[in-house]
């Protein structure tokens, strides 16, 4: 018997719940594996729940609904909810995200029982525009269906990850990571490093997962630039976490930063910079 957690996470997000919920009832998992859904709202003002308690019928896995306390923040959030956990496998849908395939856990779990060495596994993302519903999915850029990802490219490279909503991992590592880990920024980025610390992280090539891009998120929503000063800053705080062991990596992190700031200045720049400059070389699209 194999089991799997899934864990909803949702703050807010009664306009894309459903879909999300939809994505969770279409999987189709091999007989054998048992399957649970956490969910774990952090105190909505809207109608979020009540979504998914009128959908609640429709599932075939059983649900279990995590006390309400008060917004504790996606950190805080993510600790209560890997605390809940007790299954071989734990998988996260964000609520504003959603999966494009039935097949989306039966993948995971798959290439993880054949990579025992795995901490966890991702896949290749599906990005969803907002603002215009175009979809991109990144050209994957390599001749096999999957790649292994080490904690030291983890950190030199950035976050590998990119959005928690593709990401299963394997719940023996995910139960020692320490409880202070919580009280720091740790998104998805630093939560990867720690995995990585276990095992490779297991990179599929096939996407079944969508991740919403909206111009208000926390992270779109930002300008590159704030985006990279928030990834140098981030650095610091975690390089300091992690009490040097990895302080090498974390330098080179920060060369690179600033390496792709020099080669790349115009789209660290100001939109109205941006436009005049192509205006001036006569690229005005």
């Amino acid at each position: 018997m194999i089991s799997i957690d899934i864990i909803l996470l949702c703050y807010n997000q009664e306009q894309y719940i459903s879909q999300a919920l939809n994505s969770i009832f279409q999987q189709i998992v091999a007989e054998g594996i048992k399957v649970r859904v956490i969910i774990s709202d952090d105190a909505s003002t809207d109608k979020t729940l009540d979504v998914i308690r009128d959908m609640e019928q429709q599932s075939p896995y059983p649900m279990t609904f995590l006390p309400i306390e008060s917004n504790l923040g996606i950190s805080k959030n993510y600790r209560r909810s890997f605390s809940a956990v007790n299954a071989d496998y734990v998988a996260v849908l964000e609520g504003d995200d959603y999966w494009s395939s039935p097949r989306h856990l039966q993948q995971h779990v798959t290439f993880l029982e054949e990579h025992k060495n795995c901490s966890m596994s991702m896949n290749a993302i599906t990005y969803l525009n907002e603002h215009d519903g175009e979809f991109d999915k990144k050209n994957w850029g390599y001749s096999q269906c999957f790649r292994f990802v080490d904690v030291k490219e983890q950190i030199e490279k950035g976050n590998q990850l990119g959005n928690l909503s593709a990401c299963v991992f394997r719940s023996s590592f995910l139960k020692q990571l320490p409880q202070k880990l919580y009280d720091i920024p740790i998104a998805d980025w630093m939560l990867g490093v720690m995995m990585a610390q276990y095992g490779p992280i297991g990179v599929l090539k096939e996407s079944t997962s969508v991740y919403r891009v909206k111009a208000s998120g926390i992270w779109a929503g930002r300008s590159r630039w704030r985006q990279h000063l928030t990834m140098l800053h981030d650095a610091k705080i975690y390089d300091e976490f992690q009490q040097g062991k990895y302080h090498k990596e974390w330098l080179q992190f920060k060369r690179n930063c600033w390496r792709d700031v020099r080669r790349n200045w115009m789209h660290y720049a100001p939109a109205f910079m941006q436009k005049l400059c192509r205006k001036l070389t006569g690229d005005e699209r």
